[in-house]
C-alpha cells in the first residue's frame, strides 16, 4: 500500500497549486494562443471522462464491497458518486460543439449538467463527512439505485425539455451570470467546509487519507473559483477550471477508494480479518517469530516476523531458507543440539544464549502430524537485566508521585 500522505507533502501540493494558478493568470494572454477552440472538444472529454471514470470506479467498489461492510458512508460515498458521474457524462456529452445526443449540443445544456452535478457532489460531501458511520442490517443497493435513476432521470428530463426556459448560466465571449457565480461560490464554500471538516479529522487521529481529501477539496475548491471568471467556454479559464476539477477527482480516489481497500474492516470472512491482525501483531511484536523444518540433517529456517531481527543486524533474506551454519556460524553447533533434541524426543524447550553481549532466550516446540514432528515453532526474546528493570520501576514510582 502506498505511504500515507505527510503534511509536508500537503502543503507542497497546496502551495504548487496556488503557483500554478498565478502563473496561469500571469500568463494568461500568452498561454490563450496555445488552445486552439477546435481541439479544446477532445481536450475538455478526456478531463471528463477521466472523472467520470474515478466516479464509477468509487460507485463499483462500494456496490461490491457493501456485501461484507455494510457501512453506511460507504454506501452513499458509492451512489454520491453513480449520480455525478452520470451527470458529468450528460455535461461531456451535450457539451457546445459535441454530436447531436437527444437534443442539438449547447452551452446551456452542458452547463445546468455541470453545476447540478456539482451541487449534489458538494453538498452530499459534506454529509457524508459529518454523519458518524454504522453498519446497516438491510441491504438498501437497489433502492438507492432507483432513487439515483430519479434524480438522474428527474434533471435530464429537466435540462432537455426545458433549456430555454432555464435561466441563463453562461453567455458565450461574455462570461459567467450571476446566478452561476452564486452557484459557484456556494460550491466552493461547501468544499471549504469539507476541507476543514478534514483537518480537523487529521488532527484528531494524524491519518494521512484526511489530508488525501483536504487536498482533493482544496482543488475542487479553486476549481469552483476559476469557473466564475471565464469568458469563454473555450478559453484558458475553463481549462485550468477542468484541470483542477481531475486533479480533485484523483485525490478523492486517493483518499477514499484506496484507503477502504487497506482497511482490514471490509474483510470477507471474520477469520480473515483475524488472521490479518495476528499478522500484524507478529511484525510489531519486539522479538522473532521462526519455524524450522528438516532437510536431511539440516534444519531449514523461514521467518514469520518480529522487529528483533534488525537489532541482531540480519535481514529476512539472509536467514530464510538457510541453516544455522551460513547465517551464525560461531553459536550453530550449541543451538542445533536443542533443535536435535526437541526433534527427535518431541520436547518443548527454553534455552538462553548470548549474542554480541545480549541474553536472549530462546523457545522451541515441536508441530506434530500424525503423530510425527514436522516442523519445529520457535521464539526468541531479548531477556532484560534487572538493573535496568530497577530504573524502569524506579522511573515508574517517580512519575507516580
Amino acid at each position: 500500500m502506498e505511504k500515507s500522505m505527510s503534511e509536508r507533502r500537503f502543503l507542497v501540493y497546496i502551495v504548487s497549486a496556488v503557483l500554478l494558478l498565478m502563473l496561469i493568470h500571469l500568463y494568461h494572454s500568452n498561454l490563450s494562443t496555445y488552445l486552439n477552440p477546435e481541439n479544446y472538444i477532445a481536450i475538455h472529454t478526456i478531463l471528463e471522462f477521466f472523472s467520470i471514470a474515478v466516479s464509477f470506479s468509487i460507485f463499483s467498489y462500494g456496490w461490491k464491497s457493501f456485501n461484507f461492510s455494510r457501512s453506511r458512508k460507504i454506501l452513499l460515498l458509492s451512489f454520491l458518486f453513480f449520480i455525478v458521474g452520470m451527470l458529468d457524462l450528460l455535461h461531456t456529452l451535450s457539451f457546445k460543439g459535441m454530436p447531436f445526443f437527444i437534443t442539438e449540443s449547447s452551452i446551456a445544456k452542458a452547463t445546468w449538467f455541470w453545476i447540478s452535478a456539482r451541487i449534489i457532489e458538494s453538498l452530499m460531501m459534506v454529509i457524508v463527512l459529518i454523519i458518524p458511520d454504522r453498519q446497516l442490517k438491510l441491504d438498501p443497493r437497489r433502492a438507492c439505485l432507483v432513487l439515483c435513476a430519479v434524480v438522474i432521470g428527474s434533471i435530464s428530463f429537466i435540462v432537455f425539455k426545458y433549456e430555454q426556459s432555464l435561466p441563463l448560466l453562461v453567455i458565450e465571449g461574455e462570461g459567467t451570470t450571476i446566478l452561476k457565480n452564486l452557484f459557484e461560490y456556494s460550491v466552493s464554500f461547501l468544499h471549504f467546509i469539507s476541507i476543514v471538516i478534514s483537518l480537523y479529522f487529521y488532527n484528531e487521529g494524524k491519518n494521512g487519507q484526511h489530508l488525501y481529501i483536504a487536498l482533493a477539496f482544496t482543488f475542487l475548491f479553486l476549481s469552483g473559483l476559476i469557473f466564475t471568471i471565464y469568458q469563454s467556454v473555450y478559453d484558458i479559464d475553463n481549462f485550468t477550471g477542468h484541470i483542477f476539477k481531475a486533479l480533485g477527482y484523483f485525490f478523492i480516489m486517493k483518499g477514499f477508494y484506496f484507503s477502504t481497500i487497506a482497511d482490514d474492516s471490509f474483510l470477507k470472512d471474520p477469520q480473515e480479518k483475524i488472521w490479518r491482525q495476528t499478522e500484524e501483531m507478529i511484525q510489531t511484536h519486539y522479538g522473532i517469530i521462526f519455524k524450522l523444518t528438516k532437510q536431511g540433517n539440516d534444519f531449514i529456517h523461514q521467518i514469520i516476523g518480529g522487529a528483533l531481527l534488525d537489532d541482531l543486524g540480519f535481514t529476512p533474506n539472509e536467514v530464510n531458507g538457510k541453516t544455522l551454519v551460513e547465517f551464525l556460524p560461531g553459536k550453530a553447533a550449541r543451538i542445533e543440539k536443542y533443535y536435535e533434541c526437541v526433534w527427535n524426543n518431541n520436547e518443548k524447550i527454553v534455552f538462553d544464549i548470548e549474542i554480541g553481549g545480549n541474553t536472549y532466550a530462546i523457545s522451541l516446540m515441536p508441530v506434530m502430524n500424525n503423530g510425527e514432528v514436522v516442523e519445529i515453532a520457535g521464539a526468541v526474546m531479548g531477556i532484560v537485566k534487572s538493573s535496568r528493570l530497577d530504573r524502569c520501576s524506579r522511573n515508574a514510582k517517580a512519575s507516580a508521585q
